[in-house]
């Protein structure tokens, strides 16, 4: 398992990396700052009734020159935009999502308390790592749910990829936690191919099947470690071999621990990313080019013609506007060669993995 989750780290790198060499002269990857960037981002979380808001967050994101007070500013409209809660049948879903997060997180407390495990530094460290986690799940399945067309195919993948592992675990408490993913491995890839594929047919577009895998990679990550913790709770440490010589709260302590890592981190960080690729070569595919996202226009003061507004904010300084500008064409080649350096590096580097990974059980 996790051979295979450095692979897919290595493949996100890549692929991050890759948009911001390759990008075009126009791309906001490159035309726009950071935090010009995440207020796009978060401006297209709001709801219609309030894009005028979000198009005086953006102009006014545009008046400020100081790059920590552009920031700030961001950072606090994204905390806005985020802790907005939706309406309609998304906050539902956002309520079952907060209601799962919740109940896991009080099992896992209640479990610690039961079996009387050990509390040190590493134990409070691990609690403030887990409230984060299941927080961030929280917000980022709000921010998908507010997305449009993102919704029912996000929920129904995410409730897709948990029967299938919970069928494959054999829906007994004991195999599901003598199991930990082994025999698997094919679903972590077929499962959301699936789901990418279903999401970009649905809505349309790539941009789409993306974020539907992302919420679907939130639904089954909590759902799985819910029920995960359940199963820890209830067995304890019924049905392990006594003869290693491990204590119960041992035995509790290591399950539990185990949940988080399957189901909180390699679960999601797997299917979103084989659901991001599949919705991107199902796009390809299927209408000819990937989905695109266009940056946030500008807001323009009453009166004020749009085009000298653009042509305006061209022309605003930057801070390496007097250093000598490389033509398109060899600025092209040298992001490719970059990119392709990249490329070999990352591919030797999940090859050596993979073949310590076989080496490995033959060393004595």
């Amino acid at each position: 398992m996790m051979p295979l989750l450095f692979v897919f780290l290595v493949g996100i790198g890549v692929a991050v990396i890759r948009r911001r060499l390759l990008a075009a002269p126009g791309d906001p990857v490159v035309s726009q700052d950071a935090p010009a960037r995440l207020l796009g981002w978060a401006v297209g979380l709001l709801a219609p009734d309030r894009q005028e808001w979000g198009q005086a967050m953006v102009g006014e994101l545009d008046r400020l020159d100081d790059r920590g007070r552009r920031w700030r500013f961001a950072l606090g409209c994204v905390g806005a935009a985020v802790v907005m809660p939706p309406w309609g049948r998304a906050a539902a879903a956002l309520s079952a999502l907060m209601a799962v997060a919740a109940s896991a997180g009080g099992l896992a407390v209640y479990t610690h308390v039961h079996y009387r495990l050990s509390t040190d530094g590493w134990t409070w460290a691990g609690a403030a790592f887990l409230v984060v986690l299941l927080v961030g799940y929280v917000l980022g399945g709000s921010a998908l749910l507010r997305r449009p067309g993102v919704a029912a195919p996000g929920l129904i993948g995410g409730l897709l990829v948990t029967a299938v592992w919970l069928t494959v675990g054999g829906f007994t408490f004991d195999q599901w936690l003598n199991t930990h993913g082994q025999g698997r491995s094919m679903l972590i890839i077929a499962v959301p191919v699936v789901v990418g594929v279903f999401a970009t047919l649905w809505g349309g577009s790539a941009a789409i099947g993306r974020r539907a895998a992302r919420l679907a990679s939130v639904t089954a990550a909590l759902a799985t470690y819910l029920y995960g913790i359940l199963a820890v709770a209830v067995l304890g440490a019924t049905g392990h071999d006594p003869s290693d010589g491990w204590t119960t709260a041992q035995i509790v302590s290591d399950n539990l621990g185990n949940q988080a890592v399957f189901y909180l981190m390699a679960l999601p960080l797997m299917t979103a990313t084989v659901g991001w690729a599949a919705a991107a070569g199902t796009a390809r595919l299927r209408y000819g080019r990937l989905a695109t996202t266009s940056p946030v226009a500008l807001p323009t003061a009453a009166g004020t013609d749009p085009a000298a507004a653009r042509a305006s904010a061209t022309a605003r300084p930057h801070l390496h506007d007097d250093a000598p500008s490389t033509p398109s064409s060899t600025a092209g080649r040298q992001r490719r060669t970059w990119y392709l350096l990249l490329l070999g590096a990352a591919l030797a580097a999940t090859a050596f993995l993979v073949f310590l990974t076989f080496l490995a059980p033959h060393q004595r």
